[in-house]
């Protein structure tokens, strides 16, 4: 299916139980209703949502942290059900859109290492492989640490 009817939009409040729902199908660490919360009213953060006919099927959460030209993807996320479409590719841009506009120069995300659809994203879109962080996620996987130049 094309992602052309694919829309991206700042998340929402009402939006906290799609997110959710996709945190679900991610295995380990999972983000907290809570923390979506905060993150959703926070300057440092940015939770946007793509959506097609009101459903959401991705989100991505990127953090700024003060006086630092390095914006972190904390999350990038599609539905397993809308894979393959090129959503995670047009949140990846956007997130490093938004990371320019704010003056960043440069993007870093950790990557579970046997996530494999990911990591050959990242790389299509220039991201080099920095460091290997061994027991990174709860579950005990190992994470890929990756970061491309903006």
């Amino acid at each position: 299916m094309p992602h052309n009817d694919i829309t991206l939009r700042p998340a929402r409040g009402d939006d906290l139980p799609a997110l959710l729902a996709l945190e679900a199908q991610f295995p380990g660490d999972r983000m907290s209703q809570r923390q979506f919360r905060r993150h959703l009213h926070s300057a440092s953060a940015r939770v946007q949502v793509a959506q097609r006919g009101g459903l959401v099927l991705g989100a991505s959460l990127l953090f700024f942290r003060a006086a630092s030209d390095c914006a972190r993807l904390y999350s990038l996320i599609v539905a397993a059900s809308a894979r393959g479409q090129g959503i995670g590719a047009r949140l990846l841009s956007d997130a490093e859109h938004a990371a320019r506009v704010r003056g960043r120069r440069w993007m870093r995300l950790e990557v579970r290492i046997d996530n494999h659809a990911a990591i050959a994203l990242y790389q299509r879109a220039g991201y080099c492989v920095v460091d290997e962080r061994p027991g990174y996620y709860d579950d005990g996987a190992a994470a890929l640490r990756m970061q491309r130049a903006l």
